[in-house]
Protein backbone atom coordinates (compact mmCIF):
# COMPACT_ATOMS: atom_id res chain seq x y z
CA UNK A 1 0.00 0.00 0.00
CA UNK A 2 2.84 2.53 0.78
CA UNK A 3 4.33 1.49 -2.34
CA UNK A 4 1.41 2.24 -4.48
CA UNK A 5 0.92 5.45 -2.27
CA UNK A 6 4.59 6.86 -3.69
CA UNK A 7 3.71 5.78 -7.42
CA UNK A 8 0.80 7.73 -7.44
CA UNK A 9 2.43 10.63 -5.85
CA UNK A 10 4.99 9.81 -8.46
CA UNK A 11 2.78 9.74 -11.30
CA UNK A 12 0.85 13.23 -10.19
CA UNK A 13 4.23 14.86 -9.92
CA UNK A 14 5.46 13.97 -13.33
CA UNK A 15 1.45 15.10 -14.94
CA UNK A 16 1.65 18.30 -13.38
CA UNK A 17 5.47 19.27 -14.26
CA UNK A 18 5.28 17.92 -17.80
CA UNK A 19 3.04 20.36 -19.22
CA UNK A 20 5.71 23.16 -18.29
CA UNK A 21 8.92 20.74 -18.95
CA UNK A 22 7.73 20.09 -22.47
CA UNK A 23 7.10 24.03 -23.32
CA UNK A 24 10.00 25.23 -21.87
CA UNK A 25 12.22 22.62 -23.86
CA UNK A 26 10.01 23.43 -27.42
CA UNK A 27 10.24 27.29 -26.73
CA UNK A 28 13.08 28.05 -24.42
CA UNK A 29 13.52 29.28 -20.67
CA UNK A 30 13.16 33.24 -21.64
CA UNK A 31 10.12 34.97 -20.85
CA UNK A 32 8.30 36.88 -23.41
CA UNK A 33 7.63 40.63 -23.10
CA UNK A 34 4.71 40.67 -25.87
CA UNK A 35 1.04 40.70 -24.74
CA UNK A 36 -0.13 37.97 -26.84
CA UNK A 37 2.53 35.39 -26.07
CA UNK A 38 1.59 35.50 -22.49
CA UNK A 39 -1.97 34.68 -23.59
CA UNK A 40 -1.00 31.98 -25.85
CA UNK A 41 1.05 30.58 -23.11
CA UNK A 42 -2.15 30.78 -20.78
CA UNK A 43 -4.41 29.24 -23.22
CA UNK A 44 -1.57 26.74 -23.64
CA UNK A 45 -1.27 25.79 -20.12
CA UNK A 46 -4.96 26.23 -19.92
CA UNK A 47 -5.96 23.48 -22.33
CA UNK A 48 -3.37 21.26 -20.76
CA UNK A 49 -3.85 21.14 -16.87
CA UNK A 50 -7.87 21.26 -17.13
CA UNK A 51 -8.13 17.47 -18.00
CA UNK A 52 -5.64 16.64 -15.55
CA UNK A 53 -7.21 19.13 -12.67
CA UNK A 54 -10.35 17.65 -13.68
CA UNK A 55 -8.91 13.52 -13.67
CA UNK A 56 -7.51 15.03 -9.89
CA UNK A 57 -11.43 16.20 -8.62
CA UNK A 58 -12.74 13.07 -9.66
CA UNK A 59 -10.35 11.07 -8.28
CA UNK A 60 -10.58 13.18 -5.15
CA UNK A 61 -14.27 13.49 -5.28
CA UNK A 62 -14.76 9.14 -5.43
CA UNK A 63 -11.59 8.50 -2.91
CA UNK A 64 -14.44 10.76 -0.66
CA UNK A 65 -17.41 8.61 -1.44
CA UNK A 66 -15.50 5.62 -0.70
CA UNK A 67 -14.65 6.85 2.80
CA UNK A 68 -17.89 7.80 3.55
CA UNK A 69 -19.16 4.51 2.15
CA UNK A 70 -16.55 3.00 4.96
CA UNK A 71 -17.85 5.01 7.20
CA UNK A 72 -21.22 4.54 7.08
CA UNK A 73 -20.63 0.73 7.12
CA UNK A 74 -18.15 0.94 10.54
CA UNK A 75 -21.19 3.24 12.09
CA UNK A 76 -23.54 0.51 10.69
CA UNK A 77 -21.49 -2.62 12.31
CA UNK A 78 -20.88 -0.86 15.72
CA UNK A 79 -24.60 0.22 15.93
CA UNK A 80 -25.76 -3.32 15.21
CA UNK A 81 -22.89 -5.21 17.43
CA UNK A 82 -23.97 -2.46 20.62
CA UNK A 83 -27.85 -3.29 20.01
CA UNK A 84 -26.77 -7.34 19.76
CA UNK A 85 -24.67 -6.88 23.11
CA UNK A 86 -27.32 -5.55 24.82
CA UNK A 87 -30.42 -8.29 23.45
CA UNK A 88 -27.56 -11.16 24.68
CA UNK A 89 -27.29 -9.60 28.24
CA UNK A 90 -31.28 -9.04 28.14
CA UNK A 91 -32.33 -12.43 27.47
CA UNK A 92 -29.46 -13.90 29.13
CA UNK A 93 -30.69 -12.75 32.32
CA UNK A 94 -34.19 -13.60 31.35
CA UNK A 95 -33.85 -17.15 30.09
CA UNK A 96 -31.41 -17.51 33.84
CA UNK A 97 -34.60 -16.70 35.70
CA UNK A 98 -36.56 -18.69 33.53
CA UNK A 99 -34.46 -21.97 33.99
CA UNK A 100 -34.59 -21.20 37.68
CA UNK A 101 -37.98 -21.39 37.89
CA UNK A 102 -40.13 -24.44 38.87
CA UNK A 103 -41.84 -26.25 36.24
CA UNK A 104 -42.92 -29.47 38.25
CA UNK A 105 -43.25 -29.51 42.25
CA UNK A 106 -39.82 -28.88 43.69
CA UNK A 107 -38.04 -29.00 40.32
CA UNK A 108 -36.75 -26.03 38.40
CA UNK A 109 -36.74 -25.93 35.02
CA UNK A 110 -33.26 -26.27 34.45
CA UNK A 111 -33.32 -30.11 36.18
CA UNK A 112 -35.97 -31.18 34.01
CA UNK A 113 -34.06 -29.92 30.83
CA UNK A 114 -31.06 -31.57 31.73
CA UNK A 115 -32.83 -34.79 32.83
CA UNK A 116 -34.75 -35.45 29.37
CA UNK A 117 -33.48 -33.67 26.48
CA UNK A 118 -29.13 -34.57 26.92
CA UNK A 119 -29.86 -38.11 25.10
CA UNK A 120 -26.33 -39.43 23.36
CA UNK A 121 -27.85 -39.80 20.11
CA UNK A 122 -30.04 -37.77 17.79
CA UNK A 123 -32.41 -40.18 17.10
CA UNK A 124 -33.67 -39.67 20.63
CA UNK A 125 -34.85 -35.91 19.97
CA UNK A 126 -37.44 -37.76 17.18
CA UNK A 127 -39.28 -39.63 19.54
CA UNK A 128 -43.15 -38.41 20.39
CA UNK A 129 -42.53 -39.15 23.73
CA UNK A 130 -39.77 -36.28 24.04
CA UNK A 131 -41.81 -33.76 21.85
CA UNK A 132 -44.89 -34.52 24.04
CA UNK A 133 -42.57 -33.46 26.93
CA UNK A 134 -41.64 -30.57 25.33
CA UNK A 135 -45.16 -29.25 24.07
CA UNK A 136 -45.97 -29.36 27.92
CA UNK A 137 -43.04 -27.57 29.23
CA UNK A 138 -43.17 -24.57 26.18
CA UNK A 139 -47.31 -24.60 27.44
CA UNK A 140 -46.76 -24.54 30.72
CA UNK A 141 -43.63 -21.96 30.51
CA UNK A 142 -44.06 -20.29 27.17
CA UNK A 143 -40.63 -17.70 27.93
CA UNK A 144 -38.81 -20.99 28.05
CA UNK A 145 -39.04 -21.63 24.25
CA UNK A 146 -39.84 -17.87 23.55
CA UNK A 147 -36.67 -16.27 25.11
CA UNK A 148 -33.78 -19.16 23.53
CA UNK A 149 -35.92 -18.71 20.44
CA UNK A 150 -34.77 -15.59 20.34
CA UNK A 151 -31.30 -15.64 20.97
CA UNK A 152 -30.64 -17.42 17.86
CA UNK A 153 -31.37 -14.32 15.18
CA UNK A 154 -29.02 -12.56 17.19
CA UNK A 155 -25.86 -15.34 16.98
CA UNK A 156 -26.95 -16.22 13.34
CA UNK A 157 -26.64 -12.24 12.33
CA UNK A 158 -22.81 -12.22 14.45
CA UNK A 159 -21.66 -15.17 12.97
CA UNK A 160 -22.56 -13.43 9.06
CA UNK A 161 -20.14 -10.73 10.20
CA UNK A 162 -17.02 -10.74 8.52
CA UNK A 163 -14.59 -8.52 10.91
CA UNK A 164 -13.11 -9.66 13.96
CA UNK A 165 -15.62 -7.30 15.62
CA UNK A 166 -18.43 -9.46 15.18
CA UNK A 167 -15.96 -13.26 15.91
CA UNK A 168 -15.31 -11.14 18.99
CA UNK A 169 -18.91 -10.14 19.99
CA UNK A 170 -19.99 -13.84 19.07
CA UNK A 171 -17.73 -15.14 21.24
CA UNK A 172 -18.52 -13.05 23.72
CA UNK A 173 -22.51 -13.73 23.75
CA UNK A 174 -21.80 -17.75 23.84
CA UNK A 175 -20.10 -17.36 26.68
CA UNK A 176 -22.43 -14.99 28.50
CA UNK A 177 -24.95 -17.42 28.10
CA UNK A 178 -23.12 -20.51 29.17
CA UNK A 179 -21.46 -18.26 32.36
CA UNK A 180 -25.29 -17.70 33.22
CA UNK A 181 -26.55 -21.05 32.52
CA UNK A 182 -24.52 -23.44 32.15
CA UNK A 183 -23.12 -25.06 29.18
CA UNK A 184 -25.06 -28.60 29.60
CA UNK A 185 -28.17 -26.32 30.18
CA UNK A 186 -27.50 -24.49 26.86
CA UNK A 187 -27.48 -28.25 25.34
CA UNK A 188 -30.78 -28.97 26.60
CA UNK A 189 -32.77 -25.70 25.21
CA UNK A 190 -31.26 -26.74 21.94
CA UNK A 191 -32.02 -29.51 22.07
CA UNK A 192 -35.50 -28.97 23.57
CA UNK A 193 -35.94 -26.06 21.10
CA UNK A 194 -35.33 -28.72 18.10
CA UNK A 195 -37.82 -31.23 20.32
CA UNK A 196 -40.45 -28.54 20.30
CA UNK A 197 -40.39 -27.62 16.72
CA UNK A 198 -40.16 -31.01 15.81
CA UNK A 199 -36.61 -30.52 13.86
CA UNK A 200 -38.77 -27.73 11.44
CA UNK A 201 -37.40 -24.46 12.35
CA UNK A 202 -34.06 -23.54 10.55
CA UNK A 203 -31.78 -22.72 13.06
CA UNK A 204 -28.21 -22.90 13.39
CA UNK A 205 -27.44 -24.76 17.06
CA UNK A 206 -24.88 -23.27 18.56
CA UNK A 207 -24.34 -25.73 21.51
CA UNK A 208 -25.75 -29.17 21.56
CA UNK A 209 -23.20 -31.68 19.72
CA UNK A 210 -26.27 -33.53 18.24
CA UNK A 211 -27.69 -31.23 15.65
CA UNK A 212 -24.58 -29.06 14.78
CA UNK A 213 -20.86 -28.07 15.59
CA UNK A 214 -20.58 -25.98 18.79
CA UNK A 215 -19.85 -21.85 17.96
CA UNK A 216 -15.91 -21.20 18.19
CA UNK A 217 -14.89 -19.13 20.67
Amino acid sequence: MKKLVVVIRALLIVAVAAPIAVYVYVFGPTLSVEHSRWAEFGSAIGGIYSPIVAILTLFVLAKQVSLQAQTHTHETDQAYIQQARENIDFYCVQMANAVASEVLPGKPLRLVLCEHFLPHDAAALSTTQLHELARDIHTAMPASFDIWAAVYPILTGLAIGETSMYRMTLGSATQKLIALLSFETCVALDNFHFARTQGHSKVDYAFSPLLSKPVST
